[in-house]
C-alpha cells in the first residue's frame, strides 16, 4: 500500500512540473490614456475644454466644478 502511494505522489509530481501555467496582467496605473495628446506622457492632469473637466491620469478620474465643490468621478 505504501508503495501505491509513493508511486501516484511520483506521477502527480512529474504530472505536475510537465504542466506550465500562463498569466497575463495589464496595469495602466499612472500612463496617459490613449485619448490623450501625444507626447505629454508626464503630466498629470489633462484639461477637457469640451465639459469644462480635468481628468487625473494617475487616479483615473475627472474632476470638474458642481456649485462651489470640485467632485471627481470616474465617467
Amino acid at each position: 500500500m505504501k508503495v501505491l502511494k509513493l508511486i501516484f505522489l511520483g506521477m502527480m509530481l512529474t504530472l505536475a512540473c510537465s504542466l506550465q501555467g500562463q498569466l497575463s496582467v495589464r496595469l495602466n496605473i499612472g500612463s496617459p490614456p490613449a485619448w490623450g495628446p501625444a507626447g505629454y506622457g508626464d503630466v498629470r492632469y489633462y484639461y477637457l475644454p469640451d465639459v469644462e473637466a480635468y481628468y487625473d491620469v494617475q487616479t483615473s478620474m475627472f474632476i470638474y466644478i458642481l456649485g462651489n465643490r470640485w467632485i471627481r468621478r470616474s465617467y
